[in-house]
């Protein structure tokens, strides 16, 4: 929800809906409603951790490093961007009426095109909008950590993962990674947090959840999927919540992985 489409009408509850609590946290209730809201969530220690939670999962988030396009995917972006304007331009051309009908330049007032502060401008908007989806990703990932959890977390941080290869033909390629177990970097996390990408076999509902039971995950769904390969072997990598404020458990299974199955590669952390 934006500051434009702000959420209106009189608080329900208690118990109050989670999507409320965090808009009240990301201030995008009106004024009223948020001062209603606030006086009566006092009252009720749930959500006075829900919103405890995500002040902490905020200042997490704030300590880790911005986010930047990496050069060769600003390359493409600047490239396409001049394209599109070329293009635009010969449609503009092309319509245009006979030279003697055309004003002269001083009179349309017309505009030069700067690519280099577009660019700035463009590098501004993608590192705001990098940290809304984190937070977004975060908030929903604080909501599972506070509800009741029987999940494990095992798993060693040593290995560091190599540059995600580029894609080709329109689909992501796998995130190649090395070392004895999954570890992620902070760019990395928070791309597979929004993402939902499933090998062929975890795409059925019913396989995923038989898959995540045999790995003694009864409760929830991933917080953000994302197919891997751990030191060139294929595999699934599954963000499930870490059972504690700000950790998150990084499962990395095999595609026979399924009911009675867990065909787990690797079990790791991230964060916490």
């Amino acid at each position: 929800m934006s500051g434009e489409q702000r959420r209106t009408g009189a608080p329900q509850g208690p118990p109050w809906s989670l999507d409320l609590l965090a808009d009240l946290h990301a201030g995008v209730l009106d004024q009223q409603t948020a001062d209603q809201l606030r006086v009566q969530v006092q009252d009720d220690p749930e959500a006075r951790e829900i919103l405890a939670a995500l002040d902490a999962t905020s200042a997490d988030l704030a300590a880790l490093p911005p986010l930047t396009i990496p050069d060769d995917v600003s390359a493409r972006i600047d490239a396409a961007l001049e394209n599109e304007v070329r293009a635009w331009a010969q449609q503009q051309a092309a319509a245009a009426p006979p030279a003697e009908l055309v004003a002269p330049p001083a009179e349309q007032g017309g505009q030069v095109i700067d690519f280099a502060a577009a660019k700035q401008r463009r590098r501004r908007r993608f590192t705001l909008g990098a940290g809304l989806a984190g937070v977004a990703a975060a908030a929903a990932a604080v909501v599972f950590s506070v509800l009741p959890s029987n999940t494990d977390t095992s798993g060693s941080n040593q290995a560091q993962p190599q540059p995600q290869p580029t894609a080709t033909g329109g689909a992501s390629a796998p995130l190649a990674l090395r070392g004895e177990q999954v570890t992620l970097n902070g760019e990395q996390f928070g791309e597979i947090m929004r993402s939902e990408q499933y090998s062929s076999a975890l795409v059925d509902p019913q396989r995923l959840i038989g898959c995540l039971q045999a790995n003694g995950v009864n409760s929830g769904k991933p917080l953000g999927a994302r197919e891997i390969t751990l030191n060139g072997k294929p595999a699934q990598l599954l963000v499930l919540q870490g059972g504690a404020i700000g950790k998150f458990r990084l499962l990395a299974v095999g595609p026979e992985c399924g009911p009675g199955n867990p065909a787990k590669i690797s079990d790791s952390t991230f964060g916490g």
